[in-house]
């Protein structure tokens, strides 16, 4: 026996819908929603199992994330129209038209045959050329990611003041801490809300956060880390493009897994790794960070083949952290051995200078004077594109570089 369709109608018309939605039930699908709001909508897609949405006119509620999501999810959008402004805004969304007085035979039709498009994103005028975005990824077991984005982000905004540190690791995110900030702050949730609203610009984001110190711009991370499944992949996207259209230089702190996780009856796309692996995707330049102990080699290595399947080699930079002294050739020949690719920067193991900055609650580049992790992070910048002044021996040790 075949299961009957299964459909959800929304009513931008509510007196055609009233009429609509008992026919399509009559004629033996199954109605599981009748939605009157976005809520509602994205509920039902999330549930899983849906084959087509019925929008009956154009709710002025029916908005691009909404449709993106509709059809990533492999659901047929279908609009019944009357109205030519209705049939241009669904059709902007990549539904399927068909006219008001359509017969219930040609509605299942569409609901079945229909093709799924992916609605194309608004035309972008950039008024500058984009910026650099940087993602900064490790793997599990504490490679130090979040100390390495937060140095570059600092050692980037020395010689570029636009420049945006984002804690995008939705299992966690630490840079509020490390950098002593108590004070509430607009977080990444809020801002993935506006961009998918197209509310977010440049002067909001300036308006609301605040620069950490004589730093970057910071962006604080979830408050909670099960809040993760309130960002939609939508609102992440457009929440890079406004990063990218409004500072120079982006640096975003991910979490640890690319791992698919969607679940049976689950719309792809909707698992807590999709910020790292949307960002990843969309990065100019990606910090693949290795901590420089045979545990942690073992593991990036394994990592590192993921990271390959998301990302050109020609993006990626390795950064090897927490080396030992004279250890340096021997991780570097490991990991081109393995990767193809050689550390372009090998940071070394300071814990000292790394607990004094935690305490002072700012970049070890400002709590300890001359320190060599600074000095092996203004590679990490080099190769990511910033402008790095050359600096002499004497500048290092006063301190001044």
């Amino acid at each position: 026996m075949i299961a009957p369709l299964r459909v959800v109608t929304l009513a931008g018309d509510a007196d055609r819908e009233a009429d609509v939605a008992p026919r399509l039930s009559r004629a033996g699908l199954e109605v599981l929603m009748r939605c009157m709001d976005r809520i509602e909508l994205l509920g039902a897609l999330r549930g899983g199992g849906l084959d087509a949405v019925v929008a009956v006119g154009a709710p002025a509620w029916l908005d691009a994330q909404a449709a993106e999501e509709t059809a990533r999810a492999g659901v047929r959008l279908v609009g019944i129209v009357s109205h030519p402004p209705d049939a241009d805004r669904l059709a902007a969304f990549g539904a399927a038209l068909l006219p008001g007085d359509a017969t219930v035979a040609e509605i299942v039709d569409r609901c079945t045959r229909g093709e799924v498009v992916v609605p194309p994103p608004p035309p972008n005028v950039r008024a500058a050329p984009p910026g650099r975005l940087v993602a900064v990824w490790g793997p599990k077991g504490s490679p130090g990611r979040s100390t390495i984005a937060l140095e570059l982000a600092f050692e980037l905004a020395r010689s570029e003041a636009s420049t945006l540190l984002v804690d995008a690791d939705t299992y966690g995110g630490d840079l509020l801490q490390m950098l002593g900030i108590v004070e509430e702050v607009p977080t990444i949730l809020w801002a993935a809300r506006l961009a998918a609203r197209r509310e977010l610009d440049s002067a909001r984001l300036m308006l609301e956060l605040r620069r950490a110190g004589t730093g970057p711009v910071l962006l604080p991370g979830l408050p909670r880390p099960q809040l993760w499944a309130d960002i939609s992949e939508y609102g992440w996207r457009s929440l890079l493009d406004v990063a990218r259209d409004s500072f120079r230089a982006t640096v975003c702190d991910l979490g640890f897994s690319l791992e698919g996780d969607e679940q049976p009856g689950t719309p792809a796309g909707l698992g807590r790794n999709r910020v790292t692996v949307e960002t990843l995707r969309a990065a100019d330049h990606v910090i693949a960070v290795c901590r420089a102990d045979p545990t942690g080699i073992k593991t990036f290595l394994w990592a590192f083949e993921d990271l390959r399947q998301l990302v050109s080699a020609d993006r990626v930079t390795v950064v090897a952290n927490r080396v030992h002294p004279g250890e340096e050739r021997e991780v570097g020949d490991l990991l081109k051995t393995h990767t193809g690719k050689r550390p372009a920067a090998y940071v070394p193991d300071r814990p000292a200078d790394v607990r004094r900055a935690l305490t002072a609650g700012e970049p070890v580049s400002g709590a300890v004077t001359g320190s060599d992790i600074r000095i092996a992070i203004r590679g990490v910048a080099a190769a990511v594109g910033g402008a790095v002044r050359p600096v002499g021996l004497l500048s290092r040790l006063g301190g001044r570089a």
